[in-house]
């Protein structure tokens, strides 16, 4: 490659890396933080967000085995009326926007055929209420579909146009006969746990 072909390709990577940086910064996409139910009920509540009930995971252990199985961000995970995992995905590079289709079109929940050995109770094992640091029971209620939502303050707006979007959706569904339970589970670091600021890791996006 010569010098010129170089510079050029130098160039359009730091154009890109410098677009990708300031697309971010717009979203108000910025480092994970510690963060308390005041400081999540007080975002979300910014953004029109329900915030009846927050979920987290209970302790940094089970975040950091989240985060390592390469889950995305705000994301959605559904299950069947026996609770059983159900993928939106029609391959595995479809992105979130697969969700508020697959929410409009929530009757196919129950229709595709679900992912083998995957279970609701495994997904809320290691959730905790966020408010108060105790076990999350879900109550004993029969529903047609089970929607866990997964959501970060440090996203930012990107919050606003996926995970309210998608409670508008399930609304909607809701007013038609739709019997869904939707969980929102934040996967932020959290005060209670009893970490520093130090001991949250830099994300590199």
């Amino acid at each position: 490659m010569n010098r010129f072909a170089l510079l050029l390709l130098s160039a359009s990577m730091m154009l890109a890396i410098s677009c990708k940086y300031i697309l971010l910064k717009s979203e108000g996409v910025k480092q994970p933080a510690l963060e308390s139910h005041k400081s999540l009920s007080k975002f979300l509540l910014s953004k029109g967000i329900d915030t009846s009930e927050i979920l987290c995971f209970r302790d940094t252990f089970a975040l950091n085995t989240f985060y390592r199985t390469s889950f995305k961000v705000p994301d959605a995970h559904f299950f069947n009326k026996d609770k059983k995992f159900v993928d939106y995905r029609q391959s595995i590079k479809d992105c979130n926007g697969m969700v508020s289709v697959f929410i409009e079109n929530i009757d196919s929940v129950n229709l595709e055929l679900p992912i083998e050995g995957k279970f609701l109770d495994d997904y809320l094992n290691n959730l905790v209420i966020e408010k108060t640091g105790h076990e999350f029971v879900l109550e004993n209620q029969e529903y047609d579909v089970y929607m866990v939502v997964y959501w970060a303050k440090y996203l930012g707006k990107v919050n606003k146009r996926k995970v309210y979007d998608w409670q508008e959706l399930v609304k909607k569904a809701k007013q038609n006969g739709k019997r869904i339970r939707t969980l929102l589970v934040s996967v932020d670091y959290q005060e209670m746990w009893g970490i520093s600021k130090d001991q949250i890791p830099e994300f590199d996006y």
